[in-house]
Parts: C-alpha cells; structure tokens; sequence
C-alpha cells in the first residue's frame, strides 16, 4: 500500500463542535454517530457515562437516547442504558 492510499483525515471534538454549529451536520444521528467514534476510536465496548457524554457534546440526554435509537435501528449499535456498555458494529 503506498502512502497516498495511507493518508486520512481525523476530525476532532473542536471541529465536529464547529461543524454542528455551522449546522453542516443537522442529524444527531450522525453528530452523535462521530462523537463516539471520536471518543471511542475502535472500541467495539465502550462504557459511557451518559450524563457527562451529553455535557462533553453540548447534547441533551433526550436528543442522545433518540439519535442512539436511530443508530440502533441502523444497525451501528446494539445496547440501551443509563451507564452503558455500548456496542458498536464496525463495517
């Protein structure tokens, strides 16, 4: 594999913040979606305190339980729960 074929691009806490609030990302679904994945890189069961989560992403904890239910009906995750073991399929 060549180095160009290597080459990525990480986003971070600040800038997914930055992207929200510039409303280019509209769906919790998804904000919620790269938040984990900012948070849990490659964790496939993750514990999260779901309170300080919601605090760390300037998310409510209602809007979390509802974009984590869409994600759920998609497929991504797989557990519900106020301190939580998060399941998260990786494809």
């Amino acid at each position: 594999m060549t180095k160009a074929h290597q080459a990525g691009y990480f986003l971070d806490r600040d800038e997914l913040l930055q992207v929200r609030s510039r409303k280019l990302l509209t769906s919790d679904r998804d904000y919620l979606y790269f938040a984990l994945q900012i948070d849990y890189p490659g964790k496939l069961t993750p514990t999260i305190d779901v309170a300080g989560f919601c605090d760390r992403w300037e998310l409510s904890i209602g809007d979390f339980y509802k974009a984590l239910g869409d994600l759920k009906n998609k497929g991504v995750v797989e557990a519900i729960a106020s301190q939580m073991n998060l399941q998260i399929h990786q494809s």
